[in-house]
């Protein structure tokens, strides 16, 4: 088992990563934002979106080395509601995708000469 000082510890990696992730969230927030949120309800949800995205960066980062992490994911798994849908990609990736591969997805990169 993994101590648990070693999976409290900060990682730079993870925190970029849910830095990325929050602001994901953030632009795909933003219709609902203006039509639901003042700017200051944002300020305070942004941080906790941010927080909870590393939190379960991390727990999933330590899941086979910790029985207190299987605990925290385990319990979380069990909150999620029969009838939320399956996640799907956002239209703003999809075409950006489509748009830099021209139409084609799984469009490699080409190769320097």
């Amino acid at each position: 088992m993994t101590k648990p000082t070693h999976i409290l510890k900060p990682s730079i990696k993870l925190q970029e990563m849910a830095m990325f992730l929050a602001m994901v969230v953030r632009n795909a927030m933003e219709d609902f934002h203006h039509r639901h949120l003042s700017d200051e309800q944002m300020k305070e949800l942004n941080p906790i979106i941010r927080n909870a995205i590393y939190t379960g960066l991390q727990a999933l980062r330590h899941y086979d080395r910790s029985e207190g992490v299987r605990a925290f994911v385990g319990f979380q798994m069990k909150l999620i509601p029969d009838y939320w849908e399956q996640p799907k990609l956002l239209t703003d990736f999809v075409e950006s995708v489509k748009m830099m591969n021209g139409g084609n997805e799984n469009k490699p990169k080409k190769k320097d000469s």
